[in-house]
């Protein structure tokens, strides 16, 4: 079921060009990635998505009732309670303060709903922030560096808490990082925006994969693949292709029998560059 559709999106800041005919779409449970250097414009897209920056040229259609956003920092009333500040997020929302029981042990805040907003670690604050953009949408969640700051466990946590809220929910999320591995933790999808445009970093002209056999050697595999025009690259002792399916055809003609893993995000990113 699709949850959002952006088509020939463009949008400037007076004379500068920040998105150039972006194009992607996403379906319910999807987590989608947003990679991309310093001032590419990834909080810019996140913005009109979710309705805060207006003036974009294009197609932007969302299929859900709302929208969440984590974009920086939560807002938290510090000198309330977690509880009270879930509580106004519900009155602001119009949302039932049923909602917090439903979610709090899904988001394992229960220990600290009675905390005051001042006294949480970051990685509470962000949990807390993520539950409140769970309350503005229960089906759509923009999140923008969410852990940044966090330590090793609190990031673990946070990212499969995100998993976890994605298919036992349905929630689609769109996440920006510029700490790549944890977007291969958990995104289905990925998406480069560089020189104002976005780039698909999961189709076939982008996506890489590392190929193996435990039957044949890695001269006789640069062979086959060469005889067979197919475009590869050598990384040490790897090889990498994008064009699997291609792989796997010839391959098996030729009897080999093959395994391959996904290259990590960071791989295609740099290799982007």
């Amino acid at each position: 079921m699709s949850v959002l559709e952006v088509k020939q999106l463009h949008f400037q800041f007076g004379k500068q060009t920040v998105l150039d005919n972006v194009s992607f779409a996403l379906d319910k449970g999807d987590i989608a990635g947003l990679i991309g250097d310093n001032g590419a414009g990834k909080t810019t897209l996140m913005k009109i998505i979710s309705g805060i920056l207006p003036g974009a040229v294009g197609k932007c259609d969302l299929y859900t009732d709302s929208v969440g956003a984590l974009i920086e920092e939560p807002a938290l009333y510090p000198y309330l309670s977690v509880q009270e500040n879930l509580k106004f997020y519900c009155k602001l929302y119009g949302k039932d303060y049923a909602i917090i029981d439903q979610f709090k042990e899904a988001l394992d805040v229960t220990v600290y709903l009675n905390r005051k907003a001042s006294k949480l670690s970051l990685g509470m604050r962000q949990r807390v922030g993520l539950f409140i953009a769970l309350i503005a949408s229960n089906e759509f969640i923009l999140l923008d560096e969410p852990t940044n700051g966090l330590d090793p466990k609190g990031i673990n946590s946070l990212l499969n808490l995100i998993n976890k809220l994605a298919k036992q929910y349905g929630i689609t999320f769109i996440i920006s990082s510029h700490i790549l591995a944890n977007l291969d933790q958990v995104c289905n999808k990925n998406f480069l925006l560089r020189h104002h445009q976005l780039t698909c970093l999961d189709d076939e002209a982008h996506a890489k994969y590392k190929i193996y056999s435990e039957d044949r050697s890695l001269k006789d595999l640069i062979a086959i693949l060469t005889r067979y025009g197919i475009t590869f690259e050598r990384k040490n002792h790897t090889i990498v292709v994008n064009d699997l399916q291609a792989v796997k055809d010839k391959l098996t003609k030729e009897g080999i029998v093959i395994q391959y893993e996904k290259a990590g995000l960071s791989e295609v990113f740099f290799d982007e560059n």
